[in-house]
C-alpha cells in the first residue's frame, strides 16, 4: 500500500466514451497528466479526449470472449467500470424475461467479464459504478435517508436489481481472499450538460401538456446530483485505493446531499424553458395508479406505448434520498456544484442540443428538397 499517489500509472475505464465515463476520463487527464489513461467502450470516444488517451479499447462487455481479447497485452494498475446500461421509458418498469436478460447480460455478466480478466491480467485494484437503484429498486418502499447499512437484494426491478448482483460480485469476500482491493460508488441520478436521457424526460411533459398534474401530495423528497460531483467521487475513490485503501470493501451513497421535493424540482426544471404551469392538480396515487393500469392494457393490445404506467406512477409519489456521511467521512467527498447550477447548466446543454438537432434536420430537408 502506497502512501502517496503514484506519478506513473496506467488507467483503464470501462464505457469510457458514455455521459459518467467521459466524465472521468478528461478529469483523470486533467489531474494527473503523467497517468496513462486508457477507454474500454463499443463507441469511440469524442475526438478531443480520444487523442488524449494512451489506448482506446473495444469490446462488447456482455461476451466473455471479446473482454479477454481486448486485455491481451494490457495490464492496468487500476481498473474504473462505469460500462453499463440503464432500461429507458417504460422498460425501466419492465417485467419481461426477454428484458431481464438484457440488462443482466450488460451489468452483471459484463461486470463478471470486466472484473475476471482485470485480475487474470494481474490488476488488483478496482472501482465499480453501482447505483442508489440497489436499494431504491424496491419499490414497495420509500428511502428516507438511506445509508449503507440497508441490505441490497431486495430490487425487482432490472436495473437495480442487476447492479445490486453485480455490487456483491466485486465486494465478495472471496475476490478480497484473492487480494482484490475494490469499492463500490452508488450515485442518485445524474445530470449534466451532455446528458440527454434524464432532461429529455422532463422536457417531453412541457410537450406533452402534464405539466399540471402532481401525484399524490407532492411532499415526497428525492436525489439528483451534478455531473461533475459523480466524476469527484470517482476521482476521491481511485486516490484512496491508491493511498490508505479505507474504501476497500466498502459501498458509497453519493448525491448532491440536496434532497428536493420532487414535484417542486420540476417546476424548476420547466421554468429553464420559460413553462410555468397555469395550474397545479393533485391526483390521488390510487387514482393515478388505476388509470395507468387501463393505459397498460391499451399498450399490450395497440402496442402503442404510453408514458405513464403504474411503475412511473409509483416512482413519482415516492421518497428516496441517501445518506452520505460515509463517503464523505471515508472518501473525503463533498460536492462541488451546487443543485440549482447543475440543474441551469444541464437545461443551457439540453437547449443547445435541440438548437443542433434542429437545425441538422433544416440542412437534411433542404438536401432533399
Amino acid at each position: 500500500m502506497a502512501t502517496s499517489i503514484p506519478e506513473n500509472l496506467q488507467v483503464l475505464v470501462t464505457g469510457g466514451s458514455g455521459f459518467l465515463g467521459t466524465g472521468i476520463v478528461t478529469a483523470l487527464l486533467d489531474k494527473h497528466p503523467t497517468w496513462r489513461i486508457s477507454a474500454l467502450d463499443q463507441s469511440p470516444p469524442d475526438p478531443q479526449v480520444a487523442n488524449r488517451l494512451d489506448r482506446i479499447l473495444s469490446a462488447d462487455i456482455r461476451v466473455a470472449e471479446s473482454v479477454h481479447k481486448a486485455f491481451i497485452d494490457y495490464t492496468p494498475d487500476l481498473v474504473i467500470h462505469t460500462a453499463g446500461v440503464i432500461p429507458a421509458g417504460t422498460k425501466r418498469y419492465s417485467t419481461k424475461d426477454e428484458d431481464w436478460q438484457r440488462v443482466k447480460a450488460v451489468n452483471y455478466d459484463g461486470t463478471r467479464h470486466i472484473l475476471d480478466e482485470t485480475l487474470a491480467s494481474g490488476c488488483k485494484l478496482f472501482v465499480y459504478t453501482s447505483s442508489c437503484t440497489v436499494v431504491t429498486d424496491d419499490m414497495e418502499h420509500d428511502y428516507f435517508y438511506m445509508d449503507e447499512k440497508i441490505p441490497t437484494g431486495l430490487a425487482t426491478l432490472h436495473y437495480g436489481k442487476s447492479k445490486g448482483m453485480a455490487e456483491r460480485y466485486v465486494l465478495s469476500p472471496e475476490h478480497a481472499e484473492k487480494g482484490v482491493v475494490a469499492c463500490a460508488l452508488r450515485p442518485c441520478t445524474i445530470l449534466g450538460p451532455t446528458d440527454t436521457a434524464v432532461i429529455s424526460r422532463f422536457h417531453e411533459v412541457i410537450l406533452n401538456g402534464e405539466t399540471n398534474f402532481i401525484v399524490g401530495d407532492g411532499d415526497n423528497l428525492y436525489d439528483f446530483m451534478y455531473i461533475d460531483n459523480a466524476v469527484l467521487a470517482h476521482i476521491l475513490a481511485v486516490e484512496n485505493l491508491l493511498t490508505t485503501q479505507t474504501a476497500a470493501g466498502h459501498a458509497f451513497f453519493i448525491s448532491n446531499q440536496e434532497p428536493v421535493y420532487f414535484w417542486d424540482f420540476l417546476i424548476y426544471v420547466w421554468a429553464q424553458f420559460d413553462h410555468v404551469p397555469k395550474y397545479r392538480m393533485h391526483i390521488p396515487e390510487t387514482l393515478a395508479w388505476g388509470v395507468a393500469s387501463v393505459l397498460e392494457w391499451k399498450t399490450r393490445l395497440t402496442g402503442t406505448a404510453s408514458a405513464l404506467d403504474r411503475g412511473s406512477v409509483r416512482d413519482g409519489a415516492r421518497s428516496l434520498f441517501a445518506n452520505n456521511d460515509k463517503a464523505k467521512t471515508i472518501l473525503g467527498y463533498e460536492p462541488k456544484v451546487g443543485l440549482s447550477e447543475g440543474v441551469q447548466l444541464t437545461c443551457r446543454g439540453y437547449k443547445e442540443y435541440l438548437a443542433t438537432k434542429t437545425a441538422q434536420t433544416a440542412s437534411n430537408g433542404k438536401r432533399k428538397g
